[in-house]
Formats: C-alpha cells, sequence, structure tokens
C-alpha cells in the first residue's frame, strides 16, 4: 500500500506522465490535475505530501503555485524547471520551494530527493507545538526580536511572525551564535543534524525567505549578512 501521495503538474505530457509511473513505482500515490488552480484544493482534500511543480504550468505561473502553497499547506514542494541556472534556483527556493530539478529528470535522482523532502514533512506534521505561557528566561531577545523555543514562536517589534518549522530552526541556529559566522554546514547540522538531506541550496533559499519576513528590503541583508565564501551571520 502506498504510504505518501504526490502531486504532479507540468505543462509537458510526457514529464508529468514519466514522473507519475516513477513514483508509482516507488510505492508513492501519484495524482495529476486538470487545471492549474486546482492544486491547492486537491493538495488540501487528498493530503498531498509532496507537490511537484512545472515551472511554466498550464494557465499560471508555477511560482505563483508554489507560493500559494507554501502559504496555505505543509506539502513539500519540488519545481521542475528548464535549467539549472542560479536565478532560477534560488527564485524558486526564495518563494517557498524546497528543492529545485532541472528537466530532462533523472528520475533515480527525483526519487531521492523526493524521499528527503517527505521526510521533513513528516518531521513538521509530527512537531507537538502547544503553546503555553512561559517564564521571562525562555525568552531570547536579540533587539526587537523576541524568539521563544518552546512554544516556538518569533516576535518582531511586538508583533507575531509566522515562519514554517525549518526557518525557524535555522533562525535559531543563527540566533544561538549572533554576530558569529555560521557555514551552510553548520547549520544544517544544528538545525536536523549532520546526516539530515538538507543541502546549501535549502539554506539558501530559507535564509532569504527569513530576511523577508523579518525585516524590511533594506534591512534583510544586513541584518543577517552574507559572508562571501564563508556562511552567514545574524547581527545584532
Amino acid at each position: 500500500m502506498p504510504t505518501n501521495t504526490a502531486l504532479v503538474l507540468d505543462e509537458d505530457q510526457e514529464t508529468q506522465e514519466l514522473i507519475v509511473e516513477r513514483l508509482k513505482s516507488e510505492g508513492i500515490s501519484a495524482l495529476t490535475c486538470q487545471r492549474a488552480d486546482m492544486v491547492k484544493d486537491t493538495v488540501v482534500q487528498k493530503g498531498v505530501d509532496i507537490c511537484f511543480i512545472g515551472s511554466r504550468a498550464w494557465g499560471m505561473d508555477g511560482l505563483e503555485i508554489v507560493r500559494e502553497l507554501r502559504q496555505d499547506t505543509s506539502s513539500g514542494i519540488m519545481v521542475l524547471g528548464h535549467s539549472n541556472d542560479e536565478v532560477d534556483v534560488v527564485l524558486a527556493l526564495e518563494m517557498g520551494a524546497d528543492d529545485y530539478l532541472s528537466k530532462p529528470v533523472r528520475p533515480k535522482e527525483m526519487c531521492a530527493r523526493a524521499r528527503s523532502v517527505m521526510r521533513r514533512v513528516l518531521s513538521v506534521r509530527t512537531e507537538l507545538r502547544t503553546p503555553r505561557p512561559l517564564p521571562e528566561h525562555y525568552l531570547l531577545q536579540l533587539g526587537d526580536l523576541e524568539i521563544c523555543a518552546i512554544a516556538r514562536s518569533v516576535s518582531l517589534a511586538g508583533q507575531p511572525v509566522n515562519l514554517t518549522a525549518l526557518e525557524f530552526d535555522v533562525l535559531c541556529a543563527l540566533a544561538a551564535q549572533s554576530n558569529s559566522v555560521l557555514s551552510r554546514d553548520r547549520i544544517i547540522e544544528s538545525v536536523r543534524g549532520s546526516d539530515w538531506s538538507v543541502n546549501h541550496r535549502s539554506v539558501d533559499g530559507i535564509v532569504s525567505r527569513l530576511r523577508r519576513k523579518l525585516f524590511s528590503d533594506d534591512d534583510g541583508s544586513l541584518r543577517i549578512k552574507t559572508v562571501h565564501g564563508r556562511g552567514y551571520m545574524l547581527v545584532v
């Protein structure tokens, strides 16, 4: 019996069929959508674990679909792109994708990376998150940024900020050693352990989203600095 469900939407019918058949051979139930505007409702109704979204999905910008899925669902998201250009990859990650695959799709690699994404999704869904009143010493305060590791909540200047589980974990890793540079490998190790399948691209995408969610356009790259060749630093 399939234990996971995937949804596939790509403008190329041959690619879509290839992905569906390969996923089914790996024991993953695979669905398709007739229209791009049905994706979000299908994900919610069918309890989809991971979505494969073409960057030029029918009738709608694939990255717009990614943005909506990231805001409204807990599904994993993989973008199917037409190039491996760094700009395309970073844009997909910044919009909320968990991973990016360039075409033509290599089935074995696709399945391995899909399972990595689904492990993270399952981890997020099974976390216990019950907010409760906490004494002040459980809060980490860095200027106007407050982080509560037990309630897993973040506020900026008194206003709550909605972060995904991985975004919160990366922020905590940076905050725990503020004003110090953390390499991408160190962030990965801190967030999920050295054997967890989070890659450097994922870290870059998460940092970009943290900058956008927490700070203004002018302040984001100053508050979470890129130290070229070394990593990232949360500046207090």
